[in-house]
């Protein structure tokens, strides 16, 4: 049979089951799909978010707690990072990495972990100096309002960043991504997870995704401004940084 996407109905719930099922290997799993590439991703990623010794961040859709670590890393002990994830077993993951990381590390600032949804954010208005999502929002069932949820808890001036996959466009390299990402990641899946399905949701999610130009309409729609699309890995994955005003 055919794998089938979930109706807008089914989505929230199918894919935090998926996400239940998948939290302990995810990193791992990462690592093989990306050939480890996902880590320069958001180093990049997180360069964009101009961060400040004493800022506050939030990580949206943050699952294991990978891309939390890499700002509360670079900010030291004066900052804070928030990580929201709908996810429980992920969160599991992820407090248990911050814990591990303050107990080895002098320098780290102060981590906090929130179980929530990422189209209706508990906080307030202006709340966060910056606020990224990373390979999450195609997840969503409305990606728009997401947009606008990190828009709303971020502070004029700050950043509002999302990292997730693009549409490849030189001619060689667009039919290997595209064999690569149908045929092979959900092997790895199966492999390493046991999980064809959720490993078979990935690339066939990229068909709903909005392409880089019309996800940057959704970023003026959201409100934000100074809009930038960084291209990475030949276009397979894209970029964008808006600054709330």
């Amino acid at each position: 049979m055919s794998f089938k996407l979930p109706s807008s109905e089914e989505k929230a719930n199918y894919v935090r089951e998926q996400f239940e099922r998948i939290a302990q290997r995810y990193d791992l799993t990462n690592d093989c799909i990306s050939m480890g590439m996902h880590r320069l991703w958001k180093k990049t990623a997180v360069d964009q978010l101009a961060l400040r010794a004493d800022g506050h961040y939030l990580d949206v859709c943050c699952g294991t707690g990978d891309l939390a670590l890499k700002i509360a890393r670079r900010l030291g002990e004066q900052g804070k990072v928030t990580g929201l994830d709908f996810s429980g077993n992920m969160l599991e993951v992820a407090r248990d990495r911050g814990f591990r990381a303050s107990a080895a590390e002098e320098a780290l600032c102060e981590l906090d972990w929130k179980q929530g949804d990422a189209q209706d954010l508990p906080f307030a208005e202006n709340n966060f100096d910056g606020a990224i999502i990373s390979f999450g929002l195609r997840n969503l069932t409305d990606l728009q309002q997401g947009l606008n949820q990190m828009r709303r808890v971020v502070r004029p001036g700050g950043k509002v960043i999302n990292l997730d996959l693009g549409a490849p466009t030189a001619p060689l390299f667009t039919p290997v991504f595209n064999a690569y990402f149908s045929h092979i990641v959900p092997i790895i899946g199966q492999v390493l997870q046991n999980d064809r399905k959720a490993y078979t949701y990935l690339p066939e999610s990229r068909n709903t995704y909005p392409k880089p130009a019309a996800l940057t309409a959704m970023f003026e729609r959201a409100g934000l401004t100074d809009i930038r699309v960084i291209s990475l890995a030949v276009g397979s994955v894209a970029l964008h940084v808006g600054t709330v005003v």
